[in-house]
């Protein structure tokens, strides 16, 4: 059995305003959140990149920054996603003349609130640490995805034996029936 220790060890910390800590990490869980939002990982680059790429707050920042490191701080971090959406009705009508009503959801907003306490990150940064901010970010988000074997984490590699009968060493195989055989009707 392997230790957990590798997959906690991950992650960069952050300092929020009231002088507690929380790790960041992009899970998998983290990664879907953010693929939901941005349409795919390709949007989340894209966002990354938005964000990293800027020297100063210059158009729209805070916002997908809130957005990203919130994802990144679900599960272990201790905060909890709490998305607003709108539901609009939109009334068809069928090929057959009946009147139909379903409902599209459009995500408006994602806060992230700290479960202990229940304050918002929001509140809990500011903008005087904005480049440790996207210099955490970037490099818990690096470690999500490891170019090959060299940059993944090092932690313990547990060889696992499987019995026999998950490599098939004890299945067997009939000879096919011949095509002119019979066949019993059914329900006779």
């Amino acid at each position: 059995m392997t230790s957990p220790a590798p997959l906690t060890a991950l992650g960069r910390t952050v300092e929020f305003a009231d002088g507690t800590t929380a790790q960041l990490r992009y899970s998998l869980g983290a990664l879907a959140l953010l693929e939901q939002r941005h349409g795919g990982i390709d949007g989340v680059l894209k966002t990354f990149e938005q964000i990293d790429g800027t020297d100063s707050l210059s158009g729209v920042v805070i916002g997908p920054m809130l957005e990203l490191i919130g994802a990144g701080l679900t599960g272990s971090g201790g905060f909890v996603p709490h998305v607003t959406e709108r539901v609009t009705p939109i009334r068809e009508e069928t090929p057959d003349g009946r009147k139909t009503t379903r409902d599209v959801r459009e995500v408006t907003a994602v806060r992230y609130v700290r479960a202990s306490d229940r304050k918002e990150l929001g509140d809990l940064l500011d903008l005087k640490g904005f480049d440790q901010l996207v210099e955490a970010m970037t490099g818990a988000f690096a470690e999500a995805f490891p170019q090959g074997e060299e940059a993944a984490p090092a932690g313990p590699i547990t060889d696992v034996t499987l019995p026999d009968t998950f490599r098939g060493t004890s299945s067997t195989t009939s000879a096919p029936s011949p095509s002119d055989a019979q066949t019993q009707p059914s329900g006779t």
